[in-house]
């Protein structure tokens, strides 16, 4: 199975920068919201996040995941959203139920991705994706 890359980022900026980067409309983009950024803005800031990327680049092949790290009740509240891909932190009965609710509403818990955090990175304009 291929593994998958993820790409963490902060800002709106951030992402249209990875945007300038990735030349092929068709290939996979996906956008990593960590758990602070979560808890921080809110839910309201990553659903608007989202329709705004999807409005201003909707011929791109772009997925989301986010990360909703120990808190349950996050994670349902996050999968009503537009997103693709959720990653929880959880024991197998809690991990079983939220599996569920997931698969109705089309998102994958906790895939297997290697995450590229763009804020550590300096030259990340010379990343080939």
């Amino acid at each position: 199975m291929v593994k998958h890359t993820c790409f963490s980022i902060n800002t709106y900026t951030q992402f249209e920068e990875l945007i300038k980067i990735k030349n092929s409309k068709k290939k996979l983009l996906i956008v990593f919201i960590k758990n602070y950024l979560v808890k921080g803005f809110g839910i309201n800031w990553v659903h608007t996040l989202i329709t705004l990327i999807k409005k201003n680049y909707p011929y791109r092949n772009i997925k989301f995941y986010v990360d909703a790290g120990n808190d349950y009740g996050l994670s349902i509240l996050m999968l009503r959203e537009n997103i693709d891909y959720l990653k929880l932190k959880s024991n197998i009965v809690v991990l079983k139920k939220i599996n569920q609710i997931a698969k109705k509403n089309k998102v994958l818990l906790n895939p297997d991705f290697d995450v590229v955090d763009l804020t550590k990175l300096k030259n990340y304009k010379q990343l080939k994706i």
